[in-house]
């Protein structure tokens, strides 16, 4: 009797000896954030670029254009360092003489030797990445039994407030609204827009195009709609109701396997099931306004994207225009269907954000245009990793 007493008692320490080494073991969750990295970590790094560096001075020269037009009190900060448009300025067209002057080796030692390199970590100490591209979708310039929903501008009782502008602790927060009775009250959901036709002689119409459509024009934030005529109007992002942004493929998660869930089946997945429309696309109450644009799609820096050398990040916490480098997998396709997975490492350029693009380690990849673009951007869901770039203040 106590000898079984005795193994009881010893196999309850063993037990609590076990759960506690663990407890004292086992990491935290990370804090999401930006670290620097050692001057050993960028040395052992790889910094190869995949695509030999192709594309890459296009978008040099576009947020070149963006810190040129800065006013100066503006401010970059890459950890306990700041930078202004002038030294940013500076810090890029160092990083554009480099690449474009240099051959692989001697353009990684130089970087190496004059950037300082920040780790962009989210909660799990890593990034994660999905893709994005500019869709053409048809349309007409009046309402049809095909095209019935309207593509509005930014109505014009629509009140965007920087909150900055009260309090210190809300820099970098908006809030979107419209006046009634002289109060500041939320803006019109998607719900009140699309099924309450709340706008109606309330905002200018673009065109027409379908529903389905017109949802992952706004998803995507910028498109081009052929009329019937043959005549393209490239529309771009202007503001958004300040409705939160919330994924739809959320809902979807019992309707489509897992593993099959990207922006093509969910599409399919609409139009075959028209009933469930309206359900499913409401529960994403924010809405996207647009504008029509020249030259594009235009990002957050008000440039023109670069295919496969813009990405989108949080602007909140991320310096805008600033060069970074790329790690994760995309998509090899067959048919139309993932076949297989290829690394992806290049240097790339942050030009644009999002509403689902939210805190450090968040990045969404510009594709570009055509169908291979579309593809990889429907069905990019991957981990990785993400570096910031900026000149060591000394080589400016």
């Amino acid at each position: 009797m106590k000898i079984n007493l005795f193994f009881k008692c010893l196999a309850s320490f063993c037990l609590f000896f076990v759960l506690v080494t663990c407890a004292l073991f086992v990491r935290p969750p990370a804090e999401p954030g930006l670290e620097q990295m050692s001057t050993r970590e960028v040395n052992r790094y790889d910094w190869g670029d995949d695509l030999n560096f192709k594309g890459l001075e296009t978008a040099v020269d576009q947020s070149i254009r963006y810190y040129e037009k800065l006013p100066p009190g503006k401010t970059f900060q890459y950890g306990g360092l700041k930078y202004s448009p002038e030294e940013m300025l500076a810090s890029l067209k160092l990083f554009g003489r480099i690449i474009k002057g240099s051959g692989g080796k001697e353009a990684m030692r130089q970087l190496r030797e004059k950037f300082l390199f920040f780790e962009s970590r989210n909660r799990e100490g890593k990034a994660f990445f999905t893709g994005y591209y500019e869709p053409l979708v048809e349309g007409s310039l009046f309402p049809t039994e095909k095209f019935t929903a309207p593509v509005y501008r930014t109505p014009g009782d629509l009140v965007e407030a920087d909150l900055g502008q009260f309090a210190g602790k809300w820099k970098n927060e908006k809030i979107v609204g419209r006046l009634k009775g002289g109060r500041l009250v939320p803006y019109d959901s998607r719900e009140e827009i699309v099924y309450g036709h709340s706008l109606e002689g309330r905002a200018e119409v673009i065109a027409y195009v379908d529903e389905i459509e017109l949802f992952f024009l706004q998803v995507q934030g910028s498109g081009l709609v052929r009329l019937p005529d043959g005549k393209v109007k490239r529309i771009n992002y202007d503001k958004k109701n300040g409705r939160p942004y919330k994924s739809i493929g959320k809902i979807l998660k019992e309707r489509i396997a897992p593993d099959e869930v990207s922006l093509q089946s969910i599409k399919a997945y609409l139009y075959e099931n028209p009933d469930k429309v309206r359900e499913i696309l409401t529960h994403n109450q924010s809405y996207v306004f647009f504008r029509e644009v020249e030259e594009g799609p235009l990002g957050y820096i008000e440039v023109p994207l670069t295919p496969n050398r813009s990405i989108a990040m949080d602007w909140k916490v991320i310096p805008r225009g600033g060069p970074a480098f790329i790690e994760t997998e995309i998509p090899v396709f067959k048919n139309g269907k993932v076949t297989g997975w290829k690394p992806l490492k290049r240097f790339v350029l942050v030009q644009d954000t999002g509403g689902a693009i939210r805190g450090h380690g968040r990045v969404d990849i510009f594709f570009g245009h055509d169908k291979n673009a579309e593809l990889l951007a429907g069905h990019l869901q991957q981990g990785g990793r993400v570096f910031l770039i900026v000149a060591r203040k000394e080589f400016l």
